[in-house]
């Protein structure tokens, strides 16, 4: 197997989210070094910016973005100007550098650094898809009261902020509409807060500083819960913990956004499925051999996840078993991928590759027909005609955990 697709995680400590604790969690070195520099050379080029109406300058590119989206003639180019007006907003707030680059793990997950997350707003597949949703969904509650929830949401809360100033402007906007805004992180609260006055939103949208599975409410007074705290493969954010601690608190007749998010095991061929030249949006390997699927997260399923607890504290959700084929080829090497599906509303929905969120995810510990020429603790050794049983990891960071089943 190639080795630089073999890299190892290395260890990691990261202060808690107190930080009176420190926790060792197994992470990849090379996940956030090459866009840390990106994110320096972005915030650099917009820092130096001396005009000081930014509530025209984002009201203007915000407007205009949404509406393209709407009318489906969205531009890659118009989600760039988004970033720069918004990051070039976040820069002048003035937040202490060491607070914005800040990540810690908490309970719950990875929680990014502002300075990563704005860049949420680049993904134009994700944030798109959102908007058109969003746009849709909320003038259908005008002759009724509606209490969103957008936990996690980031210094932006990217997927819904346009929208809302979009619809005021639009004068489609409910007026018995309550929104709340929920993020761990000081730095996302401090440039949130600034934002929703900018945009003058305060009136009907409520900003908590606390962590997203920390709020309490009565059960039922959540219309609709927009959710995307994940990366690709559901991992390392707290995506399915935030939706289970909400879970109760839905109405019921609540929309949860995304509506249903799919993630299946496939087994392909390293240079299949990473070929020199990247896939287009939404192009797939053909070769893949498809194992089934792994999980499906959706409001009716929330209902139903089989929690597993552990002697030492830890929880783990049991998820589907799938089987590699008999007759698998193994005189070539396989990976294991883990694929993501979104839909978001009704036929709206992120393909796979469109997104990062949504580009498969490869578990280089599952050995499949093979011995690896570099054994490492944690590689789980398959053969063709076994079947593995997938776990998902609510600790830490959170993810899948494959583990062989033994035959009947």
């Amino acid at each position: 197997m190639d080795t630089a697709l073999r890299q190892r995680n290395v260890q990691a400590t990261l202060l808690s989210e107190d930080h009176n604790s420190e926790q060792t969690f197994l992470y990849h070195p090379s996940l956030l070094a090459s866009l840390n520099q990106q994110l320096r050379t972005s915030l650099t080029s917009v820092s130096s910016e001396s005009e000081k109406n930014w509530p025209e300058r984002i009201s203007n590119v915000l407007l205009n973005s949404v509406s393209h989206v709407v009318s489906n003639s969205s531009d890659i180019n118009l989600f760039q100007q988004c970033f720069q007006e918004l990051a070039g907003f976040y820069c002048s707030l003035d937040i202490p550098a060491p607070l914005r680059q800040r990540q810690f793990i908490n309970n719950n997950g990875l929680v990014m650094s502002p300075d990563y997350a704005i860049r949420t707003v680049l993904d134009s597949a994700r944030v798109g898809t959102f908007w058109q949703a969003l746009s849709s969904i909320l003038p259908q509650y005008a002759e009724r009261e509606c209490h969103l929830v957008y936990p996690a949401c980031g210094p932006f809360a990217p997927l819904l902020l346009p929208v809302l100033h979009y619809l005021r402007e639009q004068q489609l906007l409910p007026e018995n509409l309550q929104v709340t805004l929920i993020d761990i992180h000081p730095a996302a609260i401090q440039s949130l807060t600034a934002l929703v006055e900018s945009l003058q939103l305060q009136e009907m949208v409520k900003v908590l500083h606390q962590d997203a599975c920390d709020y309490q409410a009565e059960n039922g007074s959540v219309d609709i819960l927009l959710v995307e705290a994940m990366q690709h493969g559901l991992s390392r954010e707290g995506h399915l913990n935030i939706c289970q601690h909400f879970a109760p608190l839905l109405a019921e007749d609540a929309l949860l956004l995304p509506e249903k998010i799919s993630i299946r095991a496939v087994l392909t061929q390293a240079d299949d499925e990473f070929p020199a030249k990247p896939r287009a949006a939404g192009e797939r390997n053909t070769q893949r051999v498809d194992i089934g699927p792994v999980l499906e997260l959706s409001r009716e399923s929330l209902r139903q996840l089989d929690l597993v607890r552990l002697n030492d504290g830890s929880e783990l959700i049991r998820c589907q078993q799938v089987q590699v084929p008999a007759d698998l080829n193994t005189t070539i090497e396989h990976i294991l991928l883990l694929t993501t599906e979104m839909q978001v509303y009704q036929d709206l929905s992120v393909t796979e590759y469109a997104s990062g969120i949504t580009h498969p995810l490869p578990d280089l510990s599952v050995c499949i027909g093979f011995e690896p020429h570099n054994p490492q603790p944690g590689d789980l050794l398959i053969k063709p005609g076994d079947s593995i049983l997938f776990y998902y990891r609510k600790q830490g960071l959170p993810g899948f955990l494959p583990v062989y089943v033994e035959p009947a």
